[in-house]
């Protein structure tokens, strides 16, 4: 199991800790999260994870493209693993666009606490949703919405958008359209501080030419 470091709720670095006993304790510590977009096309990607990734019940929710915690030691910019661990594409931190750091805590089971300070990033991808490799087991699919379509989604205003799935076959990537409902979006990320709008409308602003100081 992996050591990460441990913080106190002003982000002071107070130790390491294994990360399931972190999760058990409620201990605040360090994640890496990066919504992946198409800006030219003003796509995003949502990914899907594989079953029983979780030790608590969770859905195979459209969650967002690339998430993970930091190993001990580790720098913001050292994060940027996750994008190949979980999507397969060798991406340079340089080639992401930090937006932030969102502070969050929230109780999953009675073992399973969550207190978080997660560094969130844009990244940017003029790729096609047949052209990410998937790699990671970890990952059992990833779904592609119209940027436009999913601020509608995220902020109550439809219930379904038009989708297209990349998901593991028997022999390989299976890629197939279908639609993405409310209903398969993180429920916490809707409610609370709306995390999925408010990095709809970033990706959004991104994709009309903002580029600095350029926060969710």
């Amino acid at each position: 199991m992996t050591d990460i470091d441990i913080f106190t709720d002003r982000y002071e670095h107070v130790g390491i800790e294994n990360k399931k006993q972190a999760h058990r304790q409620g201990l605040w510590h360090r994640t890496f999260s990066a919504l992946a977009i198409n800006p030219s096309r003003r796509r995003v990607f949502l990914q899907q994870k594989a079953p029983g990734r979780y030790s608590f019940d969770r859905p195979d929710y459209a969650d967002i493209s690339v998430g993970g915690h930091y190993h001990a030691g580790e720098r913001v910019e050292d994060g940027v693993r996750e994008v190949h661990e979980e999507l397969g594409l060798p991406v340079a931190y340089d080639e992401l666009c930090p937006i932030g750091l969102r502070q969050t805590a929230v109780t999953l089971t009675a073992d399973h606490i969550e207190r978080e300070f997660q560094h969130w990033h844009l990244l940017p991808l003029d790729l096609e949703l047949d052209a990410i490799p998937l790699a990671d087991a970890e990952v059992s699919g990833i779904v592609e919405v119209d940027l436009d379509d999913a601020i509608a989604l995220a902020a109550g205003e439809t219930e379904t958008v038009s989708a297209r799935f990349a998901s593991h076959g028997e022999h390989g990537l299976v890629h197939t359209g279908g639609t993405l409902s409310r209903a398969e979006l993180v429920p916490n990320y809707l409610a609370l501080d709306q995390l999925y709008l408010r990095l709809f409308v970033t990706a959004r602003r991104y994709c009309a030419g903002e580029r600095t100081h350029l926060f969710w």
